[in-house]
């Protein structure tokens, strides 16, 4: 099988290509490596952090006091939308203080003014949560989007090597050019399969950060309206 595999036409195009698509190709190869490590990475990250989210809203529809919803936070610290739900209670009590601090009846009540405060605050947080969520992403959109261009360069500099080869031999059979043009094409192929890859994925992902935002969404709503409720008289 091995053997088979260094004696293939394949091969043997790759060993006979210049030292320019060699590097090219390599290029290709290494860039291939981290998007498939940013691939399985985020993969496995957005799969589970997806039932975290499923069970963290199944719980939060249940809820009808304020005060279930601090268990419920630290029983999802380590998720996202359980880091938005200790945030947005810290933040709470930070207000709550600084109302008894400023002569509140009891510290235990919002203006409407702190109110909306809170709600700038949760929504700049849940933005931030999602930046977080996005690392790598911009990684697969640029390799999509390069990919195919190193694959074209390397594509222009072997036709430009192929036909000085047959202007030298001053042949144009095909077994004069055909060599030298697949050593040519042999580059788009490699941008091809790097890029194909990485454009599913990134348009994958995006689309699974999008779910995240509504869901962020969710959790954030359900915080504010309990919030309400109990502190906004």
């Amino acid at each position: 099988m091995k053997s088979s595999f260094f004696s293939s036409p394949g091969w043997q195009i790759l060993v006979q290509t210049d030292i320019m698509t060699k590097m090219i190709l390599m290029s290709l190869f290494a860039v291939s490596v981290v998007c498939i490590a940013i691939i399985v990475y985020k993969f496995i990250a957005f799969r589970k952090q997806t039932k975290q989210m499923q069970d963290l809203l199944r719980q939060l529809r249940t809820l009808r006091q304020f005060t279930d919803l601090v268990s419920v936070s630290k029983e999802f610290k380590e998720t996202v939308g359980g880091k938005l739900l200790v945030e947005n209670l810290s933040e709470l009590r930070a207000m709550l203080d600084r109302a008894k601090k400023d002569g509140g009846t009891t510290g235990t009540v919002l203006t409407d003014k702190d109110f909306e405060d809170l709600e700038i605050f949760s929504e700049k947080l849940s933005g931030s949560l999602l930046l977080e969520e996005e690392v790598y992403l911009p990684v697969l959109g640029s390799c999509a989007a390069v990919g195919p261009l190193i694959g074209l360069f390397g594509t222009i500099w072997g036709l430009i090597h192929a036909f000085l080869d047959i202007s030298q031999q001053q042949s144009t059979d095909i077994a004069t050019v055909a060599p030298g043009i697949a050593e040519a094409l042999i580059t788009t192929l490699g941008g091809l399969i790097v890029a194909i890859p990485a454009m599913v994925a990134f348009h994958y992902f995006s689309n699974e950060l999008r779910k995240l935002e509504f869901q962020l969404g969710d959790v954030s709503d359900k915080f504010l309206a309990l919030a309400k409720q109990a502190f906004v008289k």
